[in-house]
């Protein structure tokens, strides 16, 4: 009777247990967030940035980019462009390890915007600045405290009529965020946040 009774909770206990495994496959996964956990680091990416570029073209032809961001999210990792024309933002994700794109998207500018007025004050050359890599080095190299930190993001885009690489990463629970001129890796402004 004793080894029934053993055999009868052993029985039970397993099938309880595949229930709950069973019902934590099929609940919705948690919502995912904009930021990426402290401990995902943004690893070179197999799509460059000239190729991400050379596909925003392609896709939004007559327009300058004005805006470039690389993240990682979870397992995913993309290129966000931004760009304009004379009258429409242009937004447009490409996968940064296939190149597929994706979220193309197109928005009216406000009137004030319009006719390339805010368009030439945002676009972006390439032609003088620092590479990813180089603006990640010297950013890691800026902030010594985190010369060893996690980077999760990097975006190039314009602030105050200056080019700006801005990284953002963290180090021992801490986020740090680095300004640098484009240009010239010069420091801009460097921030540690708890």
């Amino acid at each position: 009777m004793r080894k029934t009774t053993i055999i009868v909770s052993l029985v039970t206990l397993g099938l309880l247990t595949g229930c709950t495994a069973n019902q934590t496959k099929h609940s919705a996964p948690p919502a995912q967030k904009e930021s990426t956990s402290p401990q995902q680091t943004v690893q070179a990416p197999k799509v460059t940035l000239e190729k991400a570029r050379e596909l925003y073209a392609k896709q939004y032809p007559a327009s300058d980019l004005t805006e470039v961001e690389l993240k990682q999210w979870g397992n995913q990792m993309f290129y966000e462009l931004t760009g304009m024309n004379d009258n429409e933002e242009l937004h447009m994700h490409v996968d940064a390890r296939t190149g597929a794109t994706s979220r193309l998207s197109k928005e009216a500018l406000d009137a004030d915007e319009q006719n390339d007025v805010e368009r030439h004050q945002k676009q972006l050359a390439f032609d003088q600045l620092l590479t990813p890599q180089q603006a990640l080095q010297k950013a890691l190299q800026k902030a010594q405290q985190y010369s060893t930190g996690n980077v999760i993001k990097w975006s190039l885009e314009k602030d105050d009529g200056r080019t700006v690489w801005e990284v953002e990463g963290h180090q021992k629970q801490q986020k740090m965020q680095v300004k640098l001129d484009a240009e010239t890796g010069a420091l801009i402004e460097k921030e540690m946040d708890d």
